[in-house]
């Protein structure tokens, strides 16, 4: 009877180990596979893979950083990396950035007129966010590009109420400009929590309808890493992270170390002090890595119940372990009612 009862547990035991294994393959996939889909996180993987970095620097509306300044941010950039003995071979380039801020101006077409909300960037912003072309191209830096605006489907459905419509005029503000692609609208859950229903469009920060953006609330770049915490020194002498300014490593954010930190934190995570709004791509990312947390921890409970039941397996079949595992409980309890004990005692006695 005995040997049959113990047969019983070992297969239980045995099931049970196998079913915490296999849920924690599962939700580790999920997990890897929830990162993989924000492919504007992956821009250092794309440039230079482990060797290099991406980060972003979040500014509040009223303190961002002026357009007039990057010429000297790029050049101390260079000087940075030069004094490091980085260089880049003919023709090629260390790193890139982007940077950029969002309007609210009004658009007009050939079918229907639309308040649209527009990103005004300079920089690579197109290396970095990488939407689906369903007609033409990505909008591209240079002074030959300052007539061109890019649609994602919401504003190409709402001015012409199709989605090839590469060629077409808008009027944006007081200036013309001429459609270069439209992009789709990425679908899931936390895309549809923070991208909004709003139209929007995107035209270089050069561009006469966005002289009004006296500031840039938005940058980001991808940059060498030979060493680890390289490229965010280098920022840290730009950018000071504070009240206003936030500073986000993107390349490393979904990694086990990050989310750990980030579970140890999560009792901060609905506290707000911070007046920095963050666009909806740093939402969607903000999202996705509370969710990857969760994971995350669910796979560490699944694995200390797959350990729990091996050193169960390892008590019952070898002796001299399972004698030491009931003594160490049986110690560790007695010290936890000793403990208990001294902290409930009437404060007259402790002492004593």
């Amino acid at each position: 009877m005995k040997k049959n009862r113990k047969r019983i547990f070992a297969l239980l035991s045995a099931a049970l180990l196998v079913l915490t294994l296999a849920g924690t393959l599962v939700l580790d996939l999920i997990r890897q596979s929830a990162a993989s889909v924000l492919t504007d996180q992956q821009a250092a993987q794309r440039w230079g893979g482990e060797s290099a970095a991406q980060f972003s620097c979040f500014f509040a509306a009223g303190r961002g950083y002026s357009p007039s300044r990057i010429p000297s941010l790029e050049r101390a950039l260079d000087e940075a990396l030069t004094e490091a003995s980085l260089s880049a071979s003919d023709g090629a380039r260390l790193w890139y950035h982007a940077y950029s801020t969002e309007l609210s101006l009004y658009a007009a077409a050939n079918r229907d007129s639309a308040v649209l909300t527009v990103t005004a960037f300079g920089g690579d912003y197109f290396l970095i966010h990488q939407p689906l072309l369903l007609s033409g191209s990505w909008l591209n830096p240079g002074g030959g590009n300052l007539g061109y605006i890019f649609l994602d489907e919401n504003a190409a459905w709402k001015l012409f109420g199709a989605l090839d419509v590469v060629g077409m005029p808008v009027t944006l503000g007081d200036e013309e400009y001429t459609v270069c692609g439209v992009g789709r609208i990425p679908a899931g859950t936390a895309y549809d929590e923070a991208y909004g229903d709003a139209p929007r469009a995107y035209i270089l920060l050069d561009s006469p309808a966005a002289s009004g953006a006296a500031e840039i609330t938005s940058y980001e770049i991808v940059l060498p890493e030979p060493i680890e915490g390289f490229a965010q020194s280098m920022l840290e002498k730009q950018f000071a992270a504070g009240d206003s300014t936030v500073v986000v490593e993107n390349s490393a954010r979904f990694t086990v170390k990050a989310l750990w930190e980030h579970l140890q934190n999560r009792r901060l995570l609905g506290v707000r002090i911070s007046p920095v709004v963050f666009p909806w791509w740093e939402n969607i990312a903000r999202v996705t890595e509370y969710r990857c947390a969760s994971l995350l921890l669910c796979e560490i409970v699944l694995l200390s119940a797959a350990l729990l039941t091996v050193l169960v397996w390892i008590a019952l079949l070898w002796n001299p372990a399972g004698r030491a595992m009931k003594n160490g409980l049986s110690r560790f309890l007695d010290a936890a009612e000793d403990k208990y004990n001294a902290l409930t005692r009437p404060k007259k006695y402790r002492d004593g």
